[in-house]
């Protein structure tokens, strides 16, 4: 992808960011999005067939860009709250961005879900599920659930507990809640 192209993108993932902050997807058209961008629709549709796509491709860079930073931590011995500290302290400095893609832009819940579903997934090792496997799809959506409601209530406070504390918290509602199942 040339410099061009991804200018073009940028700034038609900046327009989307920037008008999801006060409408959902459905009433967003592709006129509208190319007005806040300042590019003509002939150049949004060789990029994107639909406000729809537009808004696929920018979760997946998210998700993309979010595990990629989160590649990047080194192991220590509390790598498991360490590895969620360091996915808050991304949300954090990334704020404008999550505030909309985890409070606002979406009709259903799914784009959130999938995000925090992945990052746990990672730190599976760590939380060490010792469920019976046929139960592990009902653990992991309590703790995708419980961690988005948490990280969700955190951004509308404005994020007045630090990510260390929150990590801990995070960290030890699922290590408690795994408490029933033999370790």
């Amino acid at each position: 992808m040339n410099q061009r192209e991804r200018l073009t993108k940028l700034l038609l993932n900046q327009a989307l960011i920037s008008l999801l902050k006060d409408k959902s997807i459905g009433q967003i058209s592709v006129k509208e999005i190319c007005s806040t961008a300042g590019i003509n629709r002939s150049t949004f549709y060789l990029h994107y067939a639909s406000s729809f796509e537009l808004l696929e491709k920018l979760e997946q860079e998210i998700i993309h860009n979010t595990s990629e930073y989160l590649k990047k931590i080194e192991p220590s011995n509390n790598d498991g709250i360490r590895y969620i500290m360091s996915f808050l302290d991304y949300i954090k400095k990334n704020d404008a961005l999550f505030k909309v893609m985890l409070l606002k832009s979406n009709d259903t819940m799914l784009f959130p879900q999938r995000l925090i579903n992945g990052v746990l997934k990672n730190i599976d090792s760590y939380l060490q599920l010792n469920v019976p496997d046929k139960l592990k799809q009902y653990t992991y959506a309590y703790l995708v659930n419980g961690s988005l409601a948490i990280i969700q209530e955190w951004i509308k406070d404005g994020f007045s507990v630090s990510s260390l504390e929150l990590a801990q918290l995070i960290f030890s509602l699922a290590n408690h809640s795994l408490v029933g199942f033999d370790r």
